[in-house]
């Protein structure tokens, strides 16, 4: 990931050439974002499509169906339990924490 940000810095430094104000200047003169923010809307937009399609069952069910009980956060999505960090950065506990954390 930092090596293509790196690559997206460098890229922004040759187009606007001397007029290089700084990479988060030279992103909003350009129209663009960082790739981290761009991979992370991209995740969003394809959770909440899952959320209304027939793989909706891909995703963890609601905090409230599994506890049956009206709550404050019976709308969030149970997050998997992860006892590694590659299965938590997996896409379905990845997808279920931006769309707990954004709203859906």
């Amino acid at each position: 990931m930092d090596q293509l940000e790196r690559i997206q810095r460098r890229a922004c430094r040759i187009i606007l050439g001397r007029d290089y104000p700084g990479y988060a200047a030279a992103l909003t003169q350009l129209g663009l974002t960082t790739l981290s923010e761009r991979r992370e809307r991209l995740c969003l937009k394809f959770g909440r499509s899952l959320l209304g399609s027939q793989f909706e069952h891909w995703l963890p069910s609601r905090r409230s169906e599994i506890s049956g009980r009206c709550t404050r956060n019976g709308h969030k999505l149970n997050i998997p339990r992860a006892n590694a960090l590659r299965f938590s950065n997996s896409p379905i506990p990845y997808l279920t924490k931006l769309l707990n954390q954004y709203g859906y």
